[in-house]
């Protein structure tokens, strides 16, 4: 089974990668055949991706998550790309990352969410303990100043990872981030900078900048 769907979402399904419809809209938007993306619980190259369409298009860009295992994928599968194993995060502390079943679940999450999994059938496999660095650092270090797309999906940590980044420092035409029940708390962040929703796709939220 486990061959089966890796050969599904490497070889066989060409069109959409994303959850949702996600690539249908960012493709359809972003005419361009260049660009560069920041894709933050980057999870798998390829299942529920919202940026491999764009990468194979020709974009390039950053993808960051914090299991090891997933960045070696991006390694050997977005070569274009650089790959970072990192929490990210407004937090000055070490915080506790739960590693499940299925890891599209990992995150940082309090027992509200541990609780919710469980009862949905998932188990945690491990925690470990890591010390979170913010999302200005990273573009910092790698000179990014310019930004087509960002797109966060970090099953709960969202707010905290938006709260790393002064979003008045860069250049960003669209932000894509998953509610997870904090929509108007998100709203209300993104609005002080003046992006405003112009699309939802099913749990994600499409930010842009009114200038």
């Amino acid at each position: 089974m486990k061959f089966l769907k890796k050969f599904y979402w490497t070889y066989f399904k060409r069109k959409n990668f994303s959850q949702a419809g996600e690539e249908d809209f960012l493709i359809n938007y972003f005419s361009y055949d260049k660009g560069f993306y920041l894709d933050i619980g980057c999870h798998d190259p390829f299942r529920y991706s919202n940026t491999h369409s764009l990468y194979k298009k020709g974009w390039n860009g950053i993808n960051i998550d914090s299991n090891p295992d997933v960045i070696s994928k991006f390694n050997k599968y977005r070569k274009r790309d650089t790959n970072i194993c990192a929490l990210i995060s407004n937090s000055t502390k070490p915080l506790e990352y739960c590693f499940y079943n299925d890891h599209a679940l990992n995150g940082v999450h309090d027992n509200k969410r541990k609780d919710f999994l469980k009862n949905k059938g998932y188990r945690i496999l491990k925690t470990e303990t890591i010390n979170a660095i913010s999302l200005n650092k990273v573009l910092e270090e790698n000179k990014c100043k310019k930004i087509d797309l960002i797109t966060i999906d970090v099953e709960g940590h969202e707010l905290e990872v938006l709260n790393s980044i002064n979003l008045n420092n860069y250049l960003i035409e669209l932000i894509m981030v998953e509610e997870n029940n904090n929509e108007n708390v998100i709203k209300k962040l993104l609005e002080n900078y003046n992006y405003f929703i112009i699309k939802r796709i099913d749990r994600n939220l499409v930010f842009k900048k009114k200038f």
